[in-house]
């Protein structure tokens, strides 16, 4: 598990006119990383569809939005490519000539919709105001109204020869216009330019405010009805012509298109289909092939030269939320050690120790609980509350109160030496952690012996340093601990010139392995602020009367977990980061990139 492993090469023989198929069952498995192999030539199944494809995409930004309400059914692609797309675009041709008056119809009614709605809201903030809508409704043939409404800082100039009168409206500036029926066009451009919003009034709307909004009523009434008549009617036509098979089947191309694009070429008849797959068995890319009946051979190799692989973590699925930590600074390469085991334990028993509370704890482990089947990393939540219970039952902490249950370690606020002094205990043993991860890194890489010539002496002389702090007596260990590192540098560089750039490099090392272990008091040091915030909440709820003290106990423990858990995960995630990896993880590792899943089967209908 402390090694990451690299995915395998692939390679699949396929003929010609099945790419497209069985590349589309290999990527419904998120198992495979489509790449080809150096200087070889290069096939383009779909390059002759290419066109068919853009009228495809074209019709799609214009319909999509009418085909997204039925059902697509993408059935297997047995047929050639290109008869598929023939058929496809034909069916689209036909469903468009009788689609298109509908849709005409459709949008218009919606525009109106939305034009009513508008109105009927400038309409409805007049109601009771002097403004006589009805002599509003009368005007013309010489006079014309309209209602604008402008963003609050716009300035559309609008000519001395037309009359506003504001509409409140919000953080809009709204106004009803009039003016010369024959000009109006022009101060209607003048709004458009500072991107206002015109509201026309429709002809047949007459009478006062309260009469013009029941007839605007009555017509969006109308309208909706329309409009789910005339959607039905889409969603008719759209079965009677088997839409939905011809989209499913094009979506599949138009997506191997995207995402694929060109294959190896083999013979006249075959293509080569490799790259790179975390299936290291094969054996879940020999199911997929064989269940879905492809003419197509498999196999696992060695990668060509110069291919470098990209790395996966390796651990079981119960540990995978924890791999955050490490992606989040890069993927290790194969010479890397995957921290993640370690952070099985390590990041539970800092965030527990930041937030030790058994009652503020059992309500994240209970969150934890009840999200992680929907966030996998809602895992961490849960091993996190196991770990603020366990430090609330040291600390004798419940929802903040600390005479509940006895402390069977201490409490924070008693006894904050001993507090800050444990985890700087905790971060030497950390740090020297990750030191000797480096040393397996440098096992794998083949440069074991200069790690024990040199790191390991810096490895005693950091530990004698932090000895010397208790023992002076100790130095010694420091002092051997130098001559190692400088010995050792002497022999991996063989010249004196390397070796005082090398005791440069350890001033600055030691410097920086120092100020990280004194970093790690701040868990003290917010274990102190968190015990701090819970007693605050816990003198104010005393203090006041009971009905009181009862609900300021619920807020501030809300309060508390929210901002306190917020705090301490941030915490957590900087020593981990920037404290304990720097010391061993470097994350140059490739990413593995899956080909993304293919358009689904079948879309359920809205």
């Amino acid at each position: 598990m402390l090694r990451p492993a690299s995915t395998r090469w692939f390679e699949v023989l396929c003929p010609r006119g099945e790419s497209v198929r069985t590349v589309t069952e290999l990527a419904r498995t998120g198992a495979v990383e489509i790449e080809l192999r150096d200087e070889t030539p290069a096939d383009f199944p779909v390059q002759h569809l290419c066109e068919g494809l853009g009228v495809y995409a074209t019709l799609g930004s214009r319909y999509g939005r009418y085909w997204e309400r039925g059902r697509l059914r993408r059935q297997v692609l047995v047929e050639a490519p290109e008869a598929v797309l023939e058929r496809a675009l034909a069916r689209i041709e036909a469903w468009r000539r009788e689609a298109d008056p509908l849709i005409d119809i459709l949008q218009s009614c919606e525009e109106e919709a939305v034009r009513l709605k508008w109105l009927a809201q400038v309409i409805g903030k007049i109601v009771d105001r002097d403004l006589d809508f009805a002599a509003v409704a009368r005007s013309g043939p010489v006079l014309g109204t309209f209602c604008v409404v402008l963003p609050k800082d716009a300035d559309p100039h609008l000519p001395d020869w037309v009359i506003q009168r504001p509409i409140p409206w919000g953080d809009e500036f709204c106004a009803m216009i009039l003016g010369p029926l024959d000009r109006l066009d022009a101060v209607k451009h003048q709004v458009q330019l500072v991107k206002g919003r015109i509201i026309e009034r429709p002809p047949w709307l007459r009478g006062d405010a309260r009469e013009a909004l029941a007839r605007i009523g009555a017509r969006r009434e109308f309208l909706a009805t329309r409009i789910v008549y005339l959607n039905a009617e889409l969603d008719t036509l759209f079965d009677e012509l088997d839409l939905g098979d011809a989209l499913g089947e094009v979506a599949g191309l138009a997506w191997f298109a995207d995402h694929v694009g060109g294959l190896e070429r083999a013979g006249e008849h075959l293509v080569w289909i490799t790259g790179w797959t975390d299936d290291l068995s094969g054996n879940g890319l020999r199911a997929a092939l064989e269940a879905a009946r492809t003419r197509a051979l498999l196999r696992l190799t060695k990668p060509p030269a110069g291919k470098r692989p990209p790395q996966i973590l390796d651990n079981p699925p119960w540990m995978r939320p924890f791999e955050l930590f490490a992606r989040a600074f890069g993927v290790p390469d194969s010479d890397e050690a995957d921290p993640t085991p370690v952070l099985l334990v390590v990041v539970p028993l800092l965030f527990g120790y930041m937030f030790g509370d058994l009652g503020q704890g059992g309500v994240l482990l209970g969150v934890g609980l009840g999200l992680k089947r929907r966030w996998a990393e809602a895992r961490l939540l849960v091993l996190g509350g196991v770990s603020a219970m366990f430090f609330g039952v040291l600390f004798g902490s419940l929802f903040g109160r600390e005479d509940i249950i006895p402390a069977l370690w201490l409490h924070p606020l008693h006894d904050p030496i001993t507090l800050l002094a444990v985890p700087l205990i905790f971060a030497i043993a950390l740090l020297s952690l990750g030191h000797l991860l480096s040393g397996l890194s440098a096992l794998w890489r083949g440069e074991l012996g200069h790690w024990l010539m040199r790191d390991l002496g810096f490895l005693v002389l950091y530990l004698g340093l932090i000895a010397m702090v208790f023992r002076p007596a100790l130095g010694w260990v420091a002092l051997l601990g130098l001559a190692w590192y400088a010995v050792g540098a002497f022999m991996v560089h063989r010249a004196l010139i390397g070796a005082l750039a090398a005791i440069g490099h350890l001033l600055e090392s030691v410097m920086q392995i120092l100020v990280n272990t004194l970093s790690f008091a701040r868990v003290g040091a917010f274990a102190l602020a968190h015990s701090s915030l819970s007693v605050a909440v816990v003198t104010m709820a005393d203090a006041a009367p009971l009905w009181a003290g009862i609900l300021i106990m619920f807020l501030g423990n809300l309060l508390i977990i929210a901002l306190e858990g917020l705090v301490v995960s941030i915490q957590t995630t900087r020593l981990v980061l920037f404290e304990f990896f720097n010391r061993f993880l470097r994350g140059t590792g490739r990413v593995f990139r899956p080909l993304p899943a293919p358009p689904a089967v079948v879309q359920e209908a809205v």
